[in-house]
């Protein structure tokens, strides 16, 4: 199984590194400053520098900030776990999306997947 390289969560960074099964490797951030923004990035071999930006999520792409939030929760908030009382930080739920996946592009269709489900529940609503 792919495993977690590092892993930052605080006021001042929101990252988290995963060595897929491939051995490829992909950096998740998440900045609230100056503009929230979702990224993942594959990263080279050895996980130093970033090669390029796989999938982007931000206010001004989901059509606002309220709309983002709300959006990234149906991207990657488990619907088991809402009826729990425990709710996941985005990068954890992010993490644990993409931890099952082998490969880059593993990833990219898990991130596909995750945002045609978000648009086919907007539909249902």
């Amino acid at each position: 199984m792919s495993e977690v390289i590092t892993y930052k969560n605080d006021e001042f960074a929101c990252f988290c590194q995963i060595k897929l099964d491939s051995d490829e490797r992909i950096l998740i951030s998440i900045a609230s400053a100056p503009t929230p923004s979702i990224k993942i990035m594959e990263l080279d071999l050895e996980g130093i520098a970033p090669t390029k930006t796989i999938w982007e999520f931000s206010p001004i792409m989901a059509g606002g900030y309220a709309a983002y939030i709300e959006k990234m929760i149906k991207m990657f908030v488990d619907s088991e776990l809402e009826a729990n009382d425990e709710i996941k930080q985005p990068l954890d739920a992010i993490r644990d999306k993409l931890l099952p996946c082998h490969s880059v592009k593993e990833v990219l269709h898990a991130l596909i997947d995750a945002e045609r489900n978000m648009r086919l529940n907007e539909i249902d609503e």
